[in-house]
Formats: structure tokens, C-alpha cells, sequence
């Protein structure tokens, strides 16, 4: 298991990724060639497993700040622990100094728990915020 900087070459896996993780997905190929690109102060993190690209994060740095912005794992892949186990990796690559900030659908209670387990807490609520009207659960990680 590795965490690594995405490179063009995974655009297709991340994109399929995206598409099986969300009803109406967000990122788009051309948002995510400018990340590839270092066009913006966001990054790709590729989660592979014996060579195969089993999720991703994407993240947004500023002043010591770190929001995650995208964490998603293919749908054959999902339930089986790595989502945490690609979070416990990210987490442990960053130095102790940043504060980590993420939001999650109040309905999407397996995440809610895997965020609880790292030791995130809620932080405040944006009521109504998502598409299917669930609010957005803010929270941030405590070291």
C-alpha cells in the first residue's frame, strides 16, 4: 500500500473512481489536468495497492491549513478498510503542525464514522447544503 502524487497517467482510474463514488460527481477531466498539471494550489494523491489505483485524495494546503477536499475509493474496493487505511497513510505523512479540515453529507454515516475513528470532530453544520438536501458535517482532525 502507497500514497503517492497522482500523475496524468491515473487521470483515467481517478475519473472512474469518481464517477462509481458519486451521483452527480464534481470533478471533471479538466479539473483534474490542472491538477495534474500543478496548475492550482490543489493536489492528487493516488492510494495503490500492488500497483493498482484503489482511491484518491485530493487536498488544498494554505498556511498550514489542509483541507481534503475528495477522498473516494473505488466501489469494488469500498468496505474493506481502505479508506481508512489510505487515510491513516496521508495523515501520517503530514508534519503534526497542520491543522486538517474536511466536510461530509450528515447522511453518510460509514464515512462519518471512519472520520470519528481518526479522531475528526465536528467542528459546525452548514444546514441543507448538499444536492439531496442532507446538511454538511465540518470537522477537523485532532492531534
Amino acid at each position: 500500500m502507497i500514497l503517492r502524487k497522482g500523475i496524468e497517467s491515473d487521470l483515467k482510474d481517478v475519473l472512474n473512481i469518481e464517477v462509481m463514488a458519486y451521483e452527480n460527481p464534481y470533478w471533471n477531466k479538466n479539473m483534474l489536468l490542472k491538477l495534474l498539471a500543478n496548475k492550482t494550489d490543489k493536489r492528487l494523491w493516488i492510494y495503490e495497492v500492488d500497483n493498482d489505483v484503489f482511491g484518491f485524495i485530493i487536498d488544498m494546503r494554505h498556511k498550514g491549513e489542509i483541507s481534503l477536499l475528495n477522498i473516494a475509493i473505488h466501489k469494488c474496493r469500498q468496505g474493506m478498510g481502505h479508506g481508512l487505511k489510505m487515510l491513516k497513510i496521508y495523515i501520517k505523512s503530514l508534519p503534526d503542525k497542520h491543522s486538517i479540515y474536511l466536510e461530509v453529507n450528515k447522511n453518510n454515516i460509514k464515512a462519518l464514522n471512519m472520520y470519528t475513528k481518526l479522531n475528526f470532530e465536528r467542528v459546525s453544520t452548514r444546514k441543507s447544503y448538499y444536492n439531496d438536501g442532507g446538511d454538511a458535517i465540518n470537522m477537523q482532525l485532532v492531534r
